[in-house]
């Protein structure tokens, strides 16, 4: 057998990966299953729930840690008056939880997270052509890039002495004339 995570080969009655420390039970698990009812049961148990559900589901959770921090504090406190601030802390918590149930029960779809049923099934044709790379363009890069300067054909600076002597002949010639 080999390991899913790093390919080193390894015994059948090994239980981890030597390279990795992959769990190879498992692993031989779901290969041997090759329907992946190898999951653990706490995976299982939410393969079927809505996103609604899961929110509604965290949201209680937090609620009943909460109420549950708050009567611990609340217990406390009656004994020694120093715990009192931290009671806001516990109704912040039932806050927060009250408040993920109302936006799982609100917001979040009733849908299953797998299926959605605003789009069709696609075809296994177009399953393969979202594979495949886009087509090549029909405009190569090159066309949308301004051509550089040729560095190699730049003309010297005239001189200075070039403009004095066209002036210098340009006066003799209005004289002559």
């Amino acid at each position: 057998m080999f390991c899913p995570r790093c390919g080193q080969q390894a015994a059948e009655e090994v239980r981890f990966c030597s390279r990795c420390g992959l769990p190879l039970d498992a692993a031989a698990g779901l290969v041997a299953a090759g329907d992946g009812s190898a999951q653990p049961e706490s995976a299982r148990a939410n393969v079927g729930l809505t996103p609604r559900q899961r929110g509604m589901r965290k949201g209680l959770m937090i609620t009943a840690g909460g109420v549950f921090f708050f009567v611990i504090v609340a217990i406390l406190s009656t004994i020694k008056d120093d715990f009192l601030p931290v009671l806001l802390f516990a109704g912040l918590i039932i806050t927060v939880g009250v408040m993920r149930m109302l936006y799982g029960f609100l917001l979040e779809e009733h849908a299953p997270a797998g299926k959605t049923s605003k789009q069709p099934a696609e075809l296994p044709r177009e399953r393969e052509r979202a594979a495949e790379l886009p087509p090549a363009r029909a405009v190569p890069a090159n066309v949308y890039a301004k051509p550089g300067a040729q560095t190699s054909d730049m003309a010297a600076p005239p001189s200075v002495t070039e403009s004095t002597t066209r002036l210098l002949d340009e006066d003799e010639a209005g004289r002559r004339t």
